[in-house]
Order: structure tokens, then C-alpha cells, then sequence
């Protein structure tokens, strides 16, 4: 699938008005719930309508790695009007993980063109125990964070804890927003060519970020950059590209189309 270029520019195209007159989506009643402020199951269920939404479509960005090992990749769910084929952001999920080992998993979450909930995760591994924050934020009509909640614990009993209030904590998708986009640092530069473990890779990225994509052969846009690497160093790409499992469970990211951006 073509990383999505632009998602949150398309989605500022569409009116609140229009927003409004979407068809209201079935509500999903949450049980027992002790409500920690007014509306709160309000904002649960139109998260769980996201959640459940099988007709959103995937997408996905280039998973990066930077200088210091750190890897981060985005992944979102949109919806596309048959009409006009425009695209409205719904959810994104950030996932980094640190060098440490230790990761973080952030979940954003829209009506419209703003942010109105986010959730994030974060598994620290200390010894040989795993413990788990996780941190729930909500956001007025300014996105504005006005509540936040959180829970920790283990990984095996964190189902079974109920979530506090706590200090306002804004979980900012900048990052991923960049990610996504393929803006700033996490542009698809050509940075050359490497090999590893019998395949072909094309490197991706800026001096700060990197991603590499596996190609089985070298088409006539490979050849010319592998043939003037130097003067094409730096030149922006645009490629099509998907992920890919091998039975031994190795993972990665293969190259079906790439061209140069003019």
C-alpha cells in the first residue's frame, strides 16, 4: 500500500458541518463503568466505534531506525468517501522502541480534524519483570487535554486494575503526524544501497532517521541509482512498498515500486 502522503492535509478538507451530518454509528455501552468525569462514556464509545470499524482503511508508514538504535513506526486507520475519495484521519498508533529495550505504543484518536482521545503504553523492563503505565488522556473541541487517567502494573494483572485520575498529560502526534507524512527528518531520501543476510536493500531517510526496503531486483530506477549514487544522494523518493513475513518469522519491508521525485 502507498504510504499515505498528506493524510492530515486531506482531512482538514472536510467541513465540521459535514461532520455533523455523518450517520451516527451504533454505540457500544460500556459496563460498569465508574465514571471519572462527565462524559466519559460518551468519549469511551466513540473509541470503541473506531476500534470496531471494519470499514476503515490501514495504513502504514516506513518503520525508521535512528543513530542511536531507537526504531519508531506509525500505523493509522482512515476513512475514504466513494465520492470524492477523501481521506479523514480517524486513529494513529506510534510505536518507538528505545534502545534499552523498553517500548512505548501511543494511540491517537479523531473526530474531524482534531484529536479528542489518546492512550498510551509504555513497557518497562526492569530485571526480569515487565511492568506496564498505561495513561488515558481526553481533549475539549481545542484539543486541549482536560483530563487524564492512569493505571500500572505488571503485564499479566494490568486487565485487572482500574484507572486513576492524574495530572493532565498530552499526548502530543506530532511525531507520528511527521512519521505518517513523511515530513522533516522522515523524508524518503536516497542514501544508497545495502546487503544483508542474501538480500538487496535500498536505504531510505535523512542523516537522522533510516529505513531500508528489500527489492529482489534491480529495475531501471535502481540501476541509474546504483550506477550515480553520488549525484542522487539526497534525492527525494517515492516508493510503494509492503510488509512482509517469512516462514522463520523474519520481518520486513519489500520494495514493489519506487520512482524519483521531480
Amino acid at each position: 500500500m502507498r504510504l499515505l502522503i498528506g493524510l492530515f492535509i486531506f482531512a482538514i478538507l472536510l467541513s465540521c458541518s459535514e461532520n455533523k451530518q455523518e450517520e451516527s454509528k451504533p454505540q457500544h455501552a460500556l459496563k460498569e463503568i465508574k465514571q471519572l468525569f462527565d462524559d466519559e462514556i460518551a468519549y469511551e464509545n466513540e473509541i470503541r466505534n473506531i476500534d470496531s470499524d471494519k470499514r476503515l482503511t490501514e495504513v502504514t508508514s516506513l518503520e525508521y531506525l535512528s543513530g542511536e538504535g531507537e526504531s519508531f513506526v506509525v500505523k493509522g486507520l482512515v476513512e475514504t468517501k466513494q465520492v470524492d475519495q477523501v481521506m479523514t484521519l480517524k486513529k494513529l498508533t506510534f510505536k518507538q522502541v528505545f534502545k534499552n529495550g523498553n517500548e512505548s505504543t501511543c494511540s491517537y484518536y479523531y473526530i474531524g480534524t482534531r484529536k479528542f482521545a489518546s492512550t498510551c503504553e509504555q513497557s518497562i523492563l526492569t530485571g526480569n519483570d515487565l511492568k506496564k503505565v498505561l495513561t488515558k488522556s481526553y481533549y475539549n473541541d481545542s484539543s486541549e487535554v482536560f483530563f487524564s487517567k492512569r493505571i500500572s502494573g505488571n503485564s499479566e494483572n494490568i486487565n485487572e486494575t482500574s484507572y486513576s485520575a492524574c495530572k493532565q498529560v498530552d499526548h502530543d502526534d506530532q511525531l507520528a503526524l511527521k512519521i505518517i507524512n513523511q515530513e522533516g527528518e522522515f523524508e524518503t531520501k536516497f542514501q544508497g544501497f545495502t546487503e544483508s543476510m542474501g538480500k538487496n536493500y535500498l536505504i531510505l531517510g535523512t542523516h537522522d532517521f533510516t529505513s531500508t526496503v528489500a527489492f529482489a531486483e534491480f529495475n531501471p530506477t535502481l540501476k541509474l541509482l546504483m550506477n550515480n549514487e553520488k549525484k542522487y544522494t539526497g534525492k527525494k523518493l517515492i516508493i510503494d512498498f509492503y510488509v512482509e513475513t517469512e516462514p522463520n518469522g523474519f520481518t520486513f519491508q519489500a520494495l514493489t515500486d519506487v520512482k524519483i521525485a521531480h
